[in-house]
């Protein structure tokens, strides 16, 4: 797809699962489970969707997905299903190389969002997947996720930024910033202090990779908040906001975690924004194949 002067690409690092619950906050397992119907353990599919973004002379990197790190227990907690070679992989059938890549922008450093920002190699030893990337955050959650609470600190590979600092270029922003010609990011911490999401194209060429402000499409419900968010009124408010405008300005919004949906324009109904035709973004298939995990 193209957006502006930037061409677009969806990339599907794969699949994990993760507490259905957690997912929906508030709302009755009755309610969620007709989108995402759960496992034995209550567990939904969950995509690990990053976007690639090729232009002015650089190859820009939404998020990376988890990347080859789990170990035996955390691989038998979230059941992580890697397609071919990951965000590696899926560039390679672009013919586009890791080295390639100038930038890595990180909506938020949860493990599923950035973990693949490093990646093992044959020894074991964790090495830069995007060597030659500056990587793009907030310094709201840089500062968090290297000392987070009891609470979320499992959330995060507390180990990796030692290694970030070491080996890649950090570019530590402060709110709302422009990455790129046609390319900005806007903070929204309801989720975890420093989340951002990023726009990219102007008008109604606009797409929004929502990150985990709207995770899924079910998640556009104004009260689908995940348990997760440190904010949730915060969560809330920004999504109102980000809805009007998107609808009124006919945006395309492209949704990390779900295993069906991989992007959508909305519409309006009954009075309330859901989803409208989905969209596909030069993706390699649909991906129905996720569900059959289950």
């Amino acid at each position: 797809m193209r957006v502006g002067q930037w061409q677009a690409w969806s990339l599907l690092e794969g699949s994990f699962l993760l507490d259905g619950g957690s997912m929906f906050g508030i709302v009755p397992q009755s309610l969620w489970a007709r989108a995402h119907p759960p496992d034995e353990k209550n567990r939904i599919v969950m995509a690990l969707r990053a976007m690639l973004l090729v232009g002015e002379g650089r190859k820009i990197l939404i998020d990376c997905g988890i990347g080859n790190r789990f170990d035996e227990k955390q691989q038998a907690i979230y059941g992580h299903r890697r397609r071919p070679g990951g965000v590696t992989g899926a560039l390679a059938r672009l013919g586009i190389g890791a080295d390639e890549i100038t930038d890595v922008v990180a909506t938020h450093l949860h493990f599923d969002h950035m973990a693949g920002l490093l990646n093992r190699d044959e020894a074991g030893a964790l090495v830069p997947a995007f060597a030659r990337a500056t990587v793009h955050m907030q310094q709201a959650s840089w500062d968090w996720a290297r000392s987070p609470s009891s609470w979320d600190q499992g959330s995060f590979f507390g180990g990796d930024f030692e290694i970030w600092e070491r080996h890649l270029r950090l570019r530590l922003l402060a709110g709302d910033t422009v990455i790129a010609p046609g390319i900005r990011v806007r903070e929204t911490s309801g989720h975890t202090p420093g989340m951002q999401i990023v726009l990219i194209g102007e008008g109604a060429d606009t797409l929004v990779f929502c990150a985990d402000l709207i995770p899924t499409a079910a998640h556009l419900r104004l009260p689908y908040i995940m348990a997760y968010d440190h904010q949730p009124l915060t969560t809330l408010e920004d999504k109102k906001v980000l809805l009007a405008q998107a609808l009124e300005e006919n945006w395309l919004l492209v949704f990390e975690h779900d295993p069906v949906m991989a992007a959508c324009r909305l519409a309006e109904k009954k009075g309330k924004v859901v989803a409208g035709e989905a969209v596909c973004i030069n993706l390699p298939g649909r991906h129905k194949h996720l569900r059959a995990e289950l």
